[in-house]
């Protein structure tokens, strides 16, 4: 399944008003996203796709469209059951 980095940007947006201007490629630092944000998101997007996204994580891909690309390799990597 690839998730796309607008997939990633609605899930973030539908919960948390205050990232509402993001977009794709806005890096989370330039948006002043602090660490209980990220840990909220990560919770967002790990119950919306069904994979374990950690703040760390997302801090290290820096951007929706680099946590995408992470959330679909971690689906890629799942096994069907």
């Amino acid at each position: 399944m690839e998730i796309t980095a607008l997939d990633v940007v609605d899930a973030i947006r539908s919960t948390m008003d205050e990232l509402s201007p993001m977009g794709p490629d806005d890096s989370f630092a330039d948006l002043d996203i602090d660490s209980l944000s990220l840990v909220e998101a990560a919770v967002i997007l790990s119950n919306k796709f069904g994979v374990r996204v950690d703040e760390f994580e997302l801090a290290d891909a820096g951007t929706a469209r680099a946590a995408a690309g992470l959330i679909s390799g971690k689906l890629t990597l799942q096994p069907v059951s």
